[in-house]
């Protein structure tokens, strides 16, 4: 079977039908499989984590059962084996990075980590890194320099463990496009695809990452997120987040987007720099 009739048969599974009655299967936006389609009248969306992702489709419907008692997700229909089908949300719009919605995305996430809502599994961005490495060509010459600040990136991720903090589930993957605005006002986080047990400042420095810190300054999300100042080591914690997911992001692109590599690893080396001076600070 080609990946459409792959997703076809789960619809057909899912809901009892035959395929002539799945109506207007169309993709969408997404670096893995994306379509909606209508049965009965009711508009859904159908997604496929792709062989070469690094996420298991486990740990998103974990995330997704656990956080019915908040009422913030898309409504999940299923997910068997990679396949996730979920109600599509009319008239919704995504978030953008103007200061209202970015506000409102933090008070959002802020609240999810302040539940006591949990999962068994956790986020690593090193383990992620070395996932995407495992797809990489081991001759690329962006990899042998990402390679380079291995050790910086083990010195980082040892600080931040040093620290201890109270883990918490974080989205993992927090930018604008994943939140949806809905016609009452309220908004649901979709795509909990990373989702895992961290440090809640790691949502915070990959909700500025992901969307480019060239629009997104990181530290005022961390000082809407707290509603204070930040303390030396929630700075540090948020600089450790920003260094250690560039690095991953940018090992990401050698498989995916090789031409962004730079602006990763240019990211990396920066919020090192921070991470090391506010080490010493704290």
């Amino acid at each position: 079977m080609n990946m459409e009739s792959d997703l076809h048969h789960e619809i057909e599974l899912v809901f009892g039908i035959q395929e002539n009655e799945i109506k207007e299967f169309n993709p969408l936006r997404g670096s893995n499989p994306v379509y909606s389609f209508i049965v009965e009248n009711e508009k859904y969306v159908i997604h496929k984590l792709v062989d070469t992702s690094i996420m298991n489709w486990e740990q998103e419907k974990a995330a997704y059962h656990s956080l019915i008692p908040l009422n913030i997700t898309d409504d999940l229909i299923s997910y068997n084996n990679g396949i996730k089908i979920t109600k599509f949300f009319d008239d919704s719009k995504e978030l953008s990075n103007c200061e209202s919605d970015m506000i409102d995305a933090l008070d959002l996430l802020r609240n999810v980590h302040r539940s006591g809502v949990s999962t068994k599994y956790d986020y690593n961005i090193i383990e992620n890194m070395d996932k995407y490495i495992l797809h990489c060509d081991k001759n690329s010459k962006e990899l042998i320099e990402l390679e380079k600040y291995r050790d910086k990136i083990n010195t980082i991720q040892a600080i931040v463990n040093k620290l201890n903090i109270p883990k918490v589930l974080c989205h993992g993957d927090a930018c604008a496009p994943n939140f949806l605005r809905l016609p009452d006002r309220s908004i649901r986080i979709i795509d909990w695809e990373q989702a895992g047990m961290a440090d809640p400042l790691l949502d915070i420095a990959i909700s500025a990452l992901h969307q480019g810190i060239e629009e997104v300054d990181p530290v005022w999300c961390l000082h809407q997120y707290l509603k204070r100042v930040p303390e030396k080591q929630e700075y540090l914690r948020l600089f450790s987040f920003l260094a250690l997911d560039s690095y991953a992001l940018m090992a990401w692109c050698i498989y995916e987007n090789p031409e962004d590599c730079d602006y990763f690893l240019n990211s990396g080396v920066k919020y090192s720099d921070l991470v090391l001076k506010y080490h010493k600070v704290g």
